[in-house]
């Protein structure tokens, strides 16, 4: 009977950690998409020399990138399908392949923080979006 209280408060301590991990991780994804759309090299290096023509398509990217986060968590949030979020996180996990096929392909090098933005983000939703959707299945 102890362990079942125990392993059940366990479950809603790391719920509530993965919640708040979640919420940081859509508020640092918004920030850091509008700073980069902005010009900001707070986060990702604007390489224009390097990049030329090809600059604002990372931009452009992290504008889309913005604005599908804000309309699949509105709709994951009012639905409470949890479906979703997990999902964008294994999307927002192959774009870190697809930006390095991106860099191949136009022989231009993509800032390593990308990749780090995308790995936090993309496993943030994953473990969010599965252990809200088992919760919701139990």
């Amino acid at each position: 009977m102890n362990t079942q209280v125990s392993m059940h408060k366990s479950l809603s301590i790391l719920k509530v950690v993965l919640q708040v991990n979640f919420q940081a991780s859509v508020i640092f994804l918004l920030i850091a998409s509008i700073m980069s759309i902005g010009g900001s090299q707070f986060f990702f290096a604007q390489l224009s020399e390097i990049y030329g023509p090809l600059a604002g398509n990372l931009r452009l990217m992290l504008a889309y990138l913005c604005l599908a986060e804000i309309a699949i968590y509105s709709y994951c949030h009012f639905s409470k399908n949890y479906k979703g979020i997990a999902l964008l996180g294994v999307f927002l996990l192959l774009l870190i392949a697809s930006l390095q096929f991106y860099g191949y392909v136009n022989e231009i090098p993509i800032d390593n923080n990308y990749n780090w933005f995308f790995l936090y983000i993309g496993l943030s939703h994953i473990l969010y979006g599965t252990v809200s959707f088992a919760e919701k299945t139990d």
